[in-house]
């Protein structure tokens, strides 16, 4: 019995265009989400920094399914992340959202390149990117 929950759960997940792994981890600390149905850019890089660490997150492209990138390590779980976001083309349009255990911190909206920080503490009701 409990292999089958596990292996409906799996498929259900899959179906939501989320991995397993993602699943269980995107809940534990600072992640970002593309908010796809808003955002027209065919590409974004991604980079996120506590202010003193900078690592790019993912340079991401229009034809991948996954769209919430947890960010792993110590920046983690940093008090706040800094994150940014530059668009391809330069003016395509694009909504993200900066979530601290899977609720929405800051949300950011460009057409090119924005920079912003978000703390553990913030909350943006306003980001309206679905799970």
């Amino acid at each position: 019995m409990k292999r089958v929950a596990l292996t409906i759960g799996a498929a259900v997940l899959a179906c939501m265009g989320w991995s397993e792994a993602q699943a269980k981890t995107d809940h534990t600390g600072w992640a970002v989400r593309i908010c796809r149905g808003q955002s027209e850019a065919s590409a974004i890089k991604i980079e996120v920094s506590d202010g003193k660490t900078k690592k790019l997150l993912i340079n991401w492209h229009s034809d991948k399914r996954q769209t919430t990138f947890p960010v792993a390590g110590k920046l983690g779980s940093a008090a706040s992340l800094t994150v940014i976001g530059d668009s391809e083309p330069p003016d395509g349009k694009v909504m993200m959202c900066i979530l601290w255990k899977g609720a929405p911190a800051k949300t950011m909206k460009f057409n090119d390149l924005l920079e912003v920080t978000a703390s553990q503490s913030d909350s943006d009701p306003s980001c309206s990117c679905p799970n």
